[in-house]
């Protein structure tokens, strides 16, 4: 189960901006693309939008995240249901409040664990893409 609690922020921070609309309706599509990759096993799609200078948990980096998503992905298949999800932009940077219920299986087909976490991570716009500068665990 931590190891599970530890890959949520990670999957969280691949997502990647896209499409036009309102800066709130791209990182909202940005977070259904990630998810989507992530549930693929797709660890390249799911790191590809960290920043340079992203920081998760425990002082995770880009690399460390891609790494551990690769090592996780042939282990596990991992599913992302979103409870909740808040942003709000302000110029060039957002804040995104996320709560997930995070399920993820071996070789069968039912679910081995199953957990709910809460996340904010913070955005910022570079070139006209979102990049994730840092993510935090929320406490439940």
């Amino acid at each position: 189960m931590t190891r599970a609690l530890l890959l949520v922020p990670v999957l969280l921070a691949g997502l990647v901006a896209c499409g036009s609309g309102s800066p709130e309706a791209q990182v909202h599509a940005a977070f259904e693309t990630c998810r989507t990759a992530v549930e693929a096993g797709d660890a390249s799609a799911a790191t590809g939008p960290l920043d340079p200078a992203f920081v998760g948990p425990e002082g995770m980096t880009k690399a460390a995240a891609r790494l551990f998503l690769q090592s996780t992905f042939r282990q596990e298949k991992v599913g992302l249901t979103v409870l909740h999800d808040q942003i709000q932009v302000r110029g060039s940077e957002a804040r995104q409040e996320v709560v997930l219920l995070l399920t993820s299986r071996g070789g069968g087909l039912l679910p081995q664990d199953t957990s709910r976490q809460g996340f904010r991570l913070r955005w910022r716009r570079v070139a006209g893409d979102w990049k994730l500068l840092e993510l935090e665990a929320l406490q439940p």
